[in-house]
């Protein structure tokens, strides 16, 4: 049986000298509520397990008109659904958090091990990056924050540095007239079934149907979530009509191509996916200003 010692940190600070006292030089990670850092210095091989119940600042969920919305890391899915500004305001998170098909079991994690979670927690990520979400990150020598779309960007590569941690995750309050949707579909391959996902945020101009600004995030179809930026800018300045929607699943298609350097399998589902999740929006941000 492997060899693990558990605490229950009430504090940040306290959580931050335990990791440091176990001398990893692996960034923790999140499984459910608990933080876990590998340790193995040639004499050993054991587990830190950090019990993070106890610590405020992890189970955090307010949101404020002007500083927006945050989320403790270790709050699980279903506690941030229920949570009404975010149904409410950020509807585009909500889509992410609702598997489909409902087995699927992640509405059961924490945002914590969605963020750390690589591949399997990707469909988090079209909503943070849209919102322009950040990660409040704690550990031995202070704060820092840091951009969510920097977290998947970096995937699979160390990011924080040993002892470090995140704490939440912050999102500026909404712009007026903007929304966001997330679509997602099944894609089959050779090397089996696997999620394609398209999240889109909208901020119109007073007319409701001319796009100032647009974000939008491709997963399951690039090796990690990435911005879809020639879609973003063929959206600018654009009156969204059947003839632009349409259009812009060609750009979309385009734009994952050059990224992705492939064709083929998930990509062909990013043109009705780009469609549906502008369309959505779209609608939302119209039924959110009338």
């Amino acid at each position: 049986m492997k060899e693990f010692e558990r605490f229950s940190p009430e504090t940040l600070d306290e959580a931050a000298a335990l990791l440091m006292a176990a001398d990893s030089q692996v960034a923790p990670r999140a499984e459910g509520t608990d933080l876990i850092a590998e340790v193995t210095d040639g004499r050993r091989s054991l587990s830190i397990v950090l019990d993070l119940k106890r610590i405020p600042e992890l189970n955090r969920l307010e949101y404020d008109e002007r500083q927006g919305l945050r989320i403790g890391s270790a709050l699980p899915l279903p506690n941030i659904l229920g949570f009404s500004p975010v149904r409410r305001l950020y509807p585009i998170f909500a889509d992410a958090s609702n598997p489909d098909p409902p087995d699927m079991g992640q509405d059961w994690t924490t945002l914590g091990e969605n963020l750390g979670a690589g591949r399997s927690g990707a469909e988090l990520a079209p909503p943070l990056i849209c919102l322009r979400a950040s990660a409040a990150i704690f550990g031995p020598h202070g704060w820092s924050e840091l951009a969510v779309e920097a977290l998947y960007a970096r995937a699979g590569r160390p990011i924080l540095q040993p002892g470090e941690f995140v704490v939440d995750v912050r999102f500026p309050a909404p712009l007026p007239r903007s929304n966001g949707a997330y679509v997602r579909a099944m894609s089959q391959d050779c090397r089996g079934s696997a999620v394609a996902g398209v999240g889109a945020l909208l901020v119109m101009e007073p007319d409701l149907s001319t796009c100032c600004g647009a974000r939008l995030t491709f997963c399951g179809v690039t090796p990690t979530p990435m911005r879809a930026l020639e879609v973003e800018r063929f959206l600018s300045g654009k009156s969204l009509g059947d003839a632009i929607l349409n259009e812009v699943e060609d750009v979309a298609l385009r734009n994952a191509r050059e990224i992705t350097g492939a064709s083929g399998g998930a990509l062909e589902l990013v043109k009705g996916l780009t469609h549906r999740a502008i369309r959505e929006a779209l609608g939302r941000v119209r039924i959110t200003a009338a």
